[in-house]
């Protein structure tokens, strides 16, 4: 595994980020952050980025192969 630079302000819970997923997609969406590093019993689990820098990550992976929300 490759490694990860975070800061303490990336960091969330698992409980966290739940309680605060709007926020976190709106800071993501405007560029305020670039990443959010999820832990679960203080290790790093994943990783949630805007659609944009997935897209970006994947160019493969364009907006049309991604599933809709209902």
């Amino acid at each position: 595994m490759g490694r990860v630079e975070v800061s303490n302000d990336e960091l969330r819970t698992i409980r966290d980020a739940t309680r605060e997923l709007g926020k976190l997609v709106e800071c993501l969406e405007s560029g305020d952050a670039e990443k959010f590093v999820i832990t679960k019993h203080g290790q790093m689990r994943a990783v949630v980025v805007s659609l944009d820098s997935y897209t970006e990550m994947r160019p493969e992976a364009g907006l049309h192969d991604l599933p809709r929300a209902a």
